[in-house]
């Protein structure tokens, strides 16, 4: 198991980095916006604005490097207790390519590989594979943890790096204040992924007759994102991602390490130096940047939502 846990500790390197480079990218306040209207048509029945992104600098393409890095770790330290719980159980395996710990979100397929790997290792170290499994969630296999990190893994491998970008969140509609009343025919926001130009807030109100001040006070809130799933099509906050990966797979080990009868390691055997520690994975990156109308920006810590 010393393997397995090798590869999670350096997981967690790859991770804390990570959080670091997103927090010193968030500090630089790189979100700003663009308004564009028709009040100078005195002509238009309706007032019409829109707000859109801008991001200076984009976020870096490294940290889709950094990314597939900590979850290629994480899914090889599943494989390495796989691999030690054969070795414990069976010994050295005649076909040594298929010792893997399966991940899947069909129950059919994950039955056809356990006939062969289930006899290899011992019937509790079977149970946690089996009970970790994606496919448990029917249709929400996709969110399940492991599930999250099969996917981020075999994109990684397969594809491409992923992308690390924003996420626009609703804090609620603009605020539209008057001397008179005002009626809003339409006030959208942008839900979901942002990108560079992207339109977050779009207001449309009718517009009042005379000579009217009218103040409008949007918000905007961003944080950031990682795709974690293609069908259906899903993002998640790139801590939550980071944690919940993090800890299943944590999990795992300290189960099957626990069933093999070995020692759990302590933190200065998995080599977490004060290099990495130096990091500190506080929020690790779960902070929302929020413009508020006289133009100050917070950044506050948010709760990641579990997968």
């Amino acid at each position: 198991m010393e393997s397995g846990w090798s590869k999670w500790a350096r997981a967690v390197e790859h991770q804390r980095v990570l959080a670091r480079r997103t927090r010193e990218y968030l500090a630089t306040d790189p979100y700003s916006y663009e308004r564009c209207d028709n009040l100078g048509d005195a002509t238009a029945e309706l007032v019409r604005m829109h707000w859109r992104l801008n991001v200076r600098p984009a976020p870096p393409r490294q940290w889709g490097v950094l990314l597939g890095d900590a979850v290629a770790n994480l899914r090889d330290a599943l494989d390495h207790a796989m691999w030690a719980a054969v070795h414990a159980h069976s010994g050295p395996p005649g076909n040594p390519k298929q010792i893997e710990f399966p991940i899947t979100a069909d129950a059919a397929t994950f039955q056809k590989v356990a006939k062969n790997l289930q006899p290899l290792v011992a019937t509790d170290v079977w149970d946690i594979v089996e009970r970790v499994q994606p496919f448990h969630r029917g249709q929400l296999a996709h969110t399940v943890p492991l599930g999250v990190l099969r996917w981020l893994s075999n994109v990684d491998k397969h594809r491409f790096l992923h992308t690390v970008g924003c996420t626009a969140i609703d804090f609620g509609p603009t605020l539209v204040d008057a001397p008179v009343p005002l009626q809003v025919v339409e006030d959208w926001r942008h839900d979901g992924p942002a990108e560079q130009g992207q339109v977050l807030v779009r207001l449309k109100v009718r517009r009042p007759r005379g000579s009217v001040t009218m103040d409008v006070l949007p918000t905007f809130a961003h944080l950031l994102t990682v795709q974690i799933s293609d069908n259906p099509v899903e993002y998640r906050s790139l801590p939550s991602a980071m944690d919940v990966t993090r800890e299943a797979v944590l999990g795992v080990l300290v189960a099957t390490t626990h069933l093999l009868g070995e020692p759990m390691p302590d933190a200065d055997g998995l080599e977490l130096g004060a290099e990495h520690e130096a990091y500190a994975a506080d929020f690790g990156g779960n902070l929302a940047t929020v413009r508020t109308a006289d133009g100050a920006v917070h950044r506050m810590p948010l709760p990641a939502p579990g997968c």
